[in-house]
C-alpha cells in the first residue's frame, strides 16, 4: 500500500522535524575556554604573590613590637668616655640597646645654675647643685637611638621611665612623649620633652655637647 494522502494530495510523513538543541557543554568555543582558564590562573598567582610579599613586613613589625618591653626603668651608666676637649661623650651602643633607657651624669667643668639651650632655660641648680649635666639615651622600638638632656623643667624633674613600650613618661608630672620623636602625647608638659642632642651611632653612641657652650670632665 502506498502512503496515505492528505486532503490536498500531500503525503503525510510519519516523522516530524525537530530542531537540534545545542548542548550546554558546547556553549563556549575551545579558544574562549583557554582564555578563561589563563585569566583565572593569573588571578590566583597574583593573590598568592601579594600574600607572601606582605607576610615578611607584617612579621618583622610584629616581632619588633613584641620584643620591646612595655615598661622600662632607667639604668645609670657611670663610665662614659669623654673626649679631651670635653665636648663629646661616648656610651657603648650595646649597653644602650640592652638597657633601652640609659641615664648618665656628666661632671661639668664649672658649676651652673641654669643652662640656655634651644630657647629653653634648664634649671641645673635643682639637680646635684648644678655640678652635673644629666643626659638620657633611648634605644627605640624601630632600632634608632635618641639622646638629650634629661629634664622636664616646668616641674623640675630629671627622672623618666618608658611606658606602653612607646612613650617616655616624666616621673613627676606624668607627661608623656613619643620615644621615637619626643613629640608630646599627653600631660601638661608636652612642650618640654628632653631637649635633643646631636648623636652619631656606630659601635658607640657619641653625643655632641658642643652646642651647649659648656664642657664636661671625666
Amino acid at each position: 500500500m502506498g502512503s496515505r494522502k492528505g486532503k490536498y494530495g500531500v503525503r503525510n510523513r510519519s516523522q516530524h522535524y525537530q530542531p537540534m538543541r545545542q548542548s550546554g557543554k558546547n556553549r563556549f568555543s575551545n579558544g574562549v575556554k583557554v582564555i578563561m582558564v589563563l585569566a583565572l590562573l593569573a588571578v590566583i598567582a597574583i593573590a598568592i604573590s601579594f600574600t607572601f610579599s606582605s607576610q615578611p613586613a607584617q612579621s618583622s613589625q610584629s616581632s619588633s613590637t613584641q620584643s620591646y618591653p612595655q615598661s622600662v626603668a632607667p639604668v645609670f651608666y657611670s663610665n662614659p668616655t669623654i673626649t679631651s676637649d670635653g665636648t663629646k661623650v661616648k656610651i657603648p651602643l650595646s649597653y644602650v640597646n640592652d638597657s633601652k633607657l640609659v641615664f648618665a651624669d656628666l661632671k661639668l667643668a664649672r658649676q651652673m645654675d641654669t643652662l640656655e639651650y634651644q630657647g629653653r632655660t634648664i634649671p641645673l641648680s635643682l639637680y646635684r647643685g648644678g655640678n652635673y649635666l644629666p643626659l638620657i639615651a633611648i634605644s627605640t622600638p624601630s632600632g634608632n637611638v635618641i639622646t638629650g638632656i634629661r629634664v622636664c623643667e616646668p616641674c623640675g624633674s630629671f627622672s623618666f621611665h618608658i611606658v606602653q613600650g612607646k612613650n617616655l613618661q616624666c616621673d613627676v608630672c606624668g607627661a608623656e612623649w613619643d620615644i621615637e620623636t619626643f613629640a608630646g602625647v599627653s600631660g601638661g608638659c608636652q612642650s618640654y620633652p628632653p631637649p635633643k642632642l646631636s648623636t652619631t651611632v656606630s659601635d658607640n653612641v657619641e653625643i655632641d655637647l658642643s652646642a651647649l657652650q659648656t664642657t664636661v670632665t671625666a
